[in-house]
């Protein structure tokens, strides 16, 4: 493992053996990113690397950060999810290390399609798990999982924390981690048919240890479904925020 603050964990080109904190992005199609991707969210993130599924290796991370998942969706691009100002408001508040994303989203997905051991249509909790676990075997610390999705299951909210909260526990029990920070979020506030599942999801911190729900208040969209590039921005700010709330 990398000693935070040396010489090798300050570049930004060379493939490090392994960074320093691990993270875990999954979810649907906020989190794969739908967001244009601007001129300030191009290039490589320095201090940031991003794990390659087709190879097993980490290499410089820059956006899209889901490029790699296998299950993305090959005829909607990739392009800006929260990942992005998560990692860069991390990094401000943590410069002396290094940072790994393991990002696995599949847009459209709802919780259901994230059981453990299910593989139609795609084994998408398996894969999430199977690639932290060979990213962590490299060395480095799982920190935590971020998750963004809900807009698939926003007309069945009153399901939905039995369903978080199992696939909460089986994360936790598969990385061998009980205490593991998963933080959720709010879908976007613009659509009145998110309106019960937002309602319902800020309550769920004080019915699952050691999470955190970032609100979405004053952020926009670019349709009914999607945060804009700005608000994906600070919407991983928040991400960001809440993880330092719940670990300080």
């Amino acid at each position: 493992m990398l000693a935070p603050g040396s010489a090798r964990a300050q570049d930004t080109t060379a493939e490090p053996e392994a960074p320093d904190h691990l993270f875990l992005l999954v979810g649907q199609s906020n989190m794969a990113g739908r967001a244009v991707l601007e001129a300030q969210d191009q290039g490589i993130i320095p201090g940031a690397f991003l794990w390659n599924f087709e190879t097993g290796a980490w290499e410089p991370a820059e956006a899209p950060l889901n490029r790699y998942s296998p299950h993305r969706k090959t005829q909607t691009p990739s392009r800006l999810n929260p990942g992005v100002g998560f990692v860069k408001a991390y990094l401000k508040k943590h410069p002396e290390v290094t940072v790994g994303i393991i990002c696995c989203a599949r847009g459209g997905t709802s919780i259901e399609e994230w059981d453990k051991g299910r593989q139609e249509p795609w084994p998408l909790y398996d894969t999430a798990f199977a690639a932290t676990q060979q990213a962590l075997a490299k060395g480095g610390e799982l920190k935590g999982i971020l998750w963004h999705q809900g807009e698939s299951n926003s007309g069945a909210a009153g399901a939905y924390p039995d369903k978080l909260a199992k696939l909460i526990a089986n994360f936790r029990a598969d990385l061998e981690a009980p205490g593991l920070p998963f933080i959720f979020s709010q879908v976007g506030q613009w659509n009145e048919k998110y309106a019960a599942f937002n309602e319902m999801i800020v309550e769920q911190p004080a019915n699952i240890p050691h999470t955190a729900c970032v609100k979405t208040d004053e952020l926009t969209a670019m349709d009914q479904a999607h945060f804009d590039s700005a608000s994906q921005r600070e919407l991983g700010a928040r991400f960001a925020k809440a993880f330092e709330e719940l670990t300080q």
